[in-house]
């Protein structure tokens, strides 16, 4: 049995540590994914506890024809499209109090920076891909990519994961 196997039987089985041991490994990842879609740091975290409950809760689903990354991927953004659709989500553009009119944030009133704390984990690897990874979790950039359609948006972020 290869690796791949080795993942679906484990993801399948219902054995809720080791899912939580394979799901775990993209958290932060996925973290940032949806604070990409979001543009809200708090959101972002639920977004996260959402896809890996959907996951659990599917997790028969999950055939290994694609990588269990690809898989969690997939969740979270439908995850994240759902709450961008909903009644609750519907909001308006409009400036935000103290921001100076014309200004980004000031059209993006609940977008939330990214921890200091947590800029580094998000940006490893190679040079070009730590300065990619920075530059697309940077509030002038949210704040643009916010105003595209929820659909859209995903693409975009979608392209800058999977290359």
């Amino acid at each position: 049995m290869g690796r791949r196997d080795d993942v679906v039987a484990a993801v399948r089985a219902g054995d809720r540590a080791g899912f939580g041991a394979l799901a775990e490994a993209y958290r932060h990842e996925l973290h940032v994914h949806c604070y990409r879609m979001l543009g809200s740091y708090t959101d972002a975290e639920d977004m996260v506890q959402e896809t890996l409950l959907r996951a659990w809760r599917r997790r028969e689903t999950f055939e290994g024809r694609a990588t269990l990354r690809a898989w969690l991927y997939r969740i979270a953004t439908n995850a994240c499209l759902d709450l961008l659709s909903g009644p609750a989500r519907a909001r308006e553009v409009a400036a935000g109090a103290g921001s100076e009119p014309g200004s980004p944030l000031a059209d993006v009133p609940w977008l939330q920076p990214y921890p200091d704390r947590l800029l580094d984990l998000a940006a490893q690897g190679e040079p070009d891909a730590v300065t990619v990874a920075r530059e697309t979790i940077e509030l002038a950039y949210l704040a643009a990519i916010q105003h595209l359609p929820p659909r859209q948006r995903a693409v975009l972020i979608l392209r800058d994961v999977a290359g």
